[in-house]
């Protein structure tokens, strides 16, 4: 490769290939490449701490990264400890206890079935067998629950009518086991902790199932680590269906004071970015150590290159001269343009400041994409700006699907289609009020729908009582803003 930002025709190619296969989601990554690509952060150590039972975030902020990076170090033997470069205390072993993937666990829809016309007390038993059933199968505890729940449990799985009517007819003989597990873990001065994910999987049509469902897990497990201190949960939930769970709980400030949120800022997002392609490929890596202001990479088996931390905003090394490196320092002539290295956050937060590192990811994969197919003759970066513009769009529409997913007010968004923000309350108002396509739970209430949407960062309110829809949204909605330059290409 030649040096010192000297790229040739070839060198760039190849670099773009790689870059643009960033993209990959974490539920296509083996166990080496999730190990190789988790940033863990203050955060996350927070969040793995004994007393949090409740991880939360928006769609795309790293949950189920995190939760399959502790299935992983499982598999490699490595204690989760070591992600912060300590050792464990305690030896705490890492049980599944569900997934959407996992082929020990009901399918989602199976469990939604049975929620919805379950009692609260029967899909707490379920829960409470599921609990069993998996501790049981990593072979937790010297003596087995009752052979009739254990021959149903793991046979049927997917019959949940028949093993959670026995583990309700065995109840107390599945608590007394539980009891023998724990008194054996607190004699070995050993741990479980026991992860959950894909709980917005179940009943993904029936938000009310799919809130009951997760109400009930709360409550199980707080209940649990009252009585088991051996015992722990790790529930990875999404911010607004852990909001919505707490309806169904009356001790929602117990499981709000249990429960912490995933959250990145800029510097971390860049430190993701550059670990990420130090693992996608040596060329790439090579590629970040290739420039007076260097990026310096230190490898900590088996977890791969980590960036230094924390990274400066600017200086040598800094998240200034990487995006530099990257792709040129100003958006275009004059500073006016902007800053690279600021424009890019800038353009990916909602109305709340926050950023999710996929979109990140995404923005950077689909530059290379467009630069690859269109290259600018003679460019010596890896991108170029206009590419970075271009791939902002794509961005915000993957960014839009995974909010309404989660959100289906946002369809109301296409009420504003070409229109100019920021837009007068009034008529924000009125448009808000025709109701979507999809039953949103707002008739014609536009006043409510604003509201819902700031809550969840997709409106900004300004003075003089204007609306405002940042550009992670607004290219995704095909809504202009006053003064601003012309849609990506």
């Amino acid at each position: 490769m030649t040096t010192k930002n000297a790229l040739s025709p070839a060198d760039r190619t190849s670099l773009l290939d790689d870059l643009q296969r960033l993209r990959s989601d974490a539920d296509q990554l083996d166990a080496n490449h999730l190990l190789e690509r988790f940033l863990p952060l203050p955060a996350h150590e927070r969040a793995l701490s004994r007393d949090v039972m409740v991880v939360r975030g928006e769609r795309g902020a790293g949950k189920s990264m995190l939760f399959k990076t502790l299935g992983a170090l499982r598999e490699a033997g490595q204690p989760v400890a070591s992600l912060f470069g300590r050792a464990d205390d305690v030896d705490v072993h890492w049980v599944e206890g569900f997934s959407e993937g996992g082929t020990s666990h009901p399918h989602t829809e199976v469990v939604a079935r049975f929620v919805a016309t379950a009692t609260p007390e029967q899909t707490r038993v379920m829960w409470m067998g599921h609990l069993v059933g998996c501790l049981n199968r990593d072979a937790l505890g010297s003596t087995r629950p009752p052979d009739i729940f254990v021959r149903l449990w793991q046979g049927q799985t997917n019959e949940l009518a028949n093993w959670v009517a026995e583990a309700d007819r065995a109840l107390p003989q599945l608590t007394t086991w539980l009891d023998a597990v724990h008194s054996e873990l607190l004699t070995s001065n050993r741990e479980v902790t026991v992860l959950y994910d894909h709980l917005d999987k179940i009943g993904t049509t029936a938000p009310d199932v799919r809130e009951r469902a997760t109400a009930s897990l709360l409550a199980l497990w707080l209940s649990l680590s009252n009585r088991y201190r051996a015992m722990r949960a790790k529930i990875f939930v999404r911010e607004d269906l852990f909001e919505a769970s707490l309806s169904h709980s009356v001790d929602a400030s117990k499981l709000r004071s249990r429960s912490i949120a995933l959250s990145w800022d800029v510097a971390s997002l860049y430190r993701l970015l550059i670990r990420q392609m130090a693992a996608q490929s040596l060329r790439l890596r090579e590629w970040i150590g290739d420039t007076v202001n260097r990026i310096p990479l230190d490898e900590y088996s088996p977890l791969g290159w980590f960036p230094p931390d924390p990274l400066r905003e600017t200086g040598r090394p800094s998240q200034a001269a990487f995006v530099e490196h990257l792709a040129g320092k100003q958006m275009g002539k004059g500073v006016k343009k902007g800053f690279v290295y600021r424009w890019i956050p800038d353009r990916l937060q909602d109305a709340r400041g926050a950023i999710v590192p996929r979109s990140m990811i995404n923005l950077i994969a689909y530059a290379a994409e467009h630069a690859r197919h269109d290259p600018k003759a003679g460019y010596m970066r890896l991108l170029h700006p206009q590419e970075l513009q271009a791939a902002l769009e794509q961005t915000s529409l993957q960014r839009v699907d995974e909010l309404a997913e989660e959100h289906m007010v946002v369809y109301r968004l296409n009420h504003l289609r070409e229109r100019i923000v920021p837009i007068d309350h009034s008529d924000l108002v009125k448009r808000l009020s025709k109701p979507s396509h999809k039953d949103d739970g707002f008739e014609d209430n536009g006043s409510a729908v604003a509201d819902e949407l700031a809550r969840i960062g997709v409106l900004r309110e300004r003075e003089g009582k204007r609306w405002d829809v940042p550009d992670i949204y607004r290219y995704g909605y095909g809504i202009k803003r006053k003064g601003g330059v012309a849609r990506p290409r």
